[in-house]
């Protein structure tokens, strides 16, 4: 029998991670659970306040014999790696079958907006789901949430490397120079990798996680050839390939209701704007009448100098997430990318705007990507899941 098993919220500020606890069930549980690719990495909505570092959850399609056997197994590594005493408050869902289109309409509101527990734990009940939670068990929305994304939405491919448990928590050894030369030679198939305005690696966290390394790109051959490319010096636990919404702006598809932690655009006016303190640019736009905030943060690097130019009168369409008002700041739109939909004379060109790579979060879709869009169905490859210890590749 297949079965669909949804996993969220097992990592902590202090380490773990969801897709790690993924890769162990995929090499711990055979013969009695086999996870078939691709295992799943979904991005829910960025700006919810209490998500966890990155706000994903990973959906696996397995093959079992034994439905109770599998639960019971999954169960017990979900418990053995999560960190509920670092604030973990894990969720797992298992759902039989290979579609779980009653869930579609949970992960596009886990996107854009705010879900609650009540509502995930009642679509699981009327689902016929098993689950199993720690914590406060928040965790079960994303777990049902990351059921609803198939390879049927836009898609890109991410091949994450795992460290072996001793080395968590100390630096990771990979040569800049080699992550510089994949990038640019594997150019235009991967995404994120390196920031060239910064001369920074973006493919390896900073924090106490078991990833080593993640390299995302367009499919998973390319994401397998990249990472031979690099060069580091650390023995790595294994490796596996997820097909996920990262880089496709999934967040950002729907109008704007302007509730706070809501994601998605608007479509507006230019009134003015101001520059403030630490070179944050703060716009009115109208929008069907009513004047809305629209912040572009300095960090935002591009985004920021674009929006300096903006000028009273251009027609704009901003894309971003609601931050909740204060007794000393409105409610504002926290600015992830800007269509210029027209202009005044000597403003800027029509067209999409966004950050600087090292501003990106996980779901921003960067511009390389506009028109390349994937909605086929991913066809396996020999190497999606590397269960050995691999060896350092260093300079020679």
């Amino acid at each position: 029998m297949r079965f669909l098993v949804g996993l969220d919220d097992t990592d902590s500020s202090r380490g773990y991670c969801t897709t790690y606890l993924a890769y162990r069930i995929a090499v711990d549980l055979q013969p009695d659970v086999r996870v078939l690719p691709f295992p799943r990495l979904v991005r829910l909505n960025p700006n919810i306040p209490f998500k966890t570092r990155g706000n994903a959850a990973v959906c696996l399609q397995i093959e079992a014999r034994d439905q109770a056997l599998a639960f019971e197994r999954i169960s017990a590594k979900v418990e053995e790696l999560s960190d509920v005493r670092g604030g973990a408050n894990s969720g797992m869902v298992l759902v039989q079958g290979t579609s779980a289109g009653a869930f579609q309409a949970l992960y596009l509101d886990a996107l854009h907006g705010v879900v609650s527990p009540h509502r995930a734990r009642r679509l699981i009940a009327e689902a016929g789901a098993k689950s199993f939670e720690l914590g406060n068990g928040m965790g079960l929305v994303g777990a049902a949430a990351c059921l609803g994304f198939d390879e049927t939405f836009d898609h890109t491919f991410e091949l994450i490397a795992y460290r072996k448990r001793d080395n968590w928590g100390t630096a990771r050894a990979v040569e800049s120079l080699s992550v510089r030369d994949m990038d640019a030679k594997m150019f235009p198939h991967l995404y994120n990798n390196y920031d060239y305005q910064k001369r920074k690696v973006l493919v390896a966290p900073h924090g106490p996680d078991p990833v080593f390394v993640g390299v995302r790109g367009d499919s998973p051959t390319n994401v397998h050839k990249a990472f031979e490319m690099l060069r580091y010096d650390e023995e790595l636990d294994g490796q596996m390939v997820y097909v996920s919404n990262q880089h496709t702006d999934a967040h950002l598809a729907l109008q704007l209701d302007w509730k706070v932690y809501s994601s998605g655009w608007a479509e507006g006016t230019v009134q003015g704007l101001r520059i403030g303190e630490g070179g944050h640019v703060y716009i009115s736009i109208d929008t069907a009448g009513l004047t809305r905030s629209v912040a572009a943060y300095e960090p935002t690097g591009d985004l920021t100098r674009t929006a300096r130019r903006l000028k009273a009168g251009d027609r704009v369409r901003v894309f971003g997430g609601i931050r909740r008002g204060t007794a000393k700041h409105p409610k504002v739109l926290n600015l992830e990318k800007i269509e210029v939909l027209s202009s005044k004379k000597g403003g800027l060109p029509r067209g999409a705007y966004v950050s600087s790579p090292r501003a990106n979060r996980h779901l921003t879709k960067p511009l390389i990507r506009y028109g390349m869009e994937d909605f086929s169905s991913p066809r396996p490859v020999g190497r999606w899941v590397v269960a050995r210890l691999i060896q350092p590749r260093v300079r020679a």
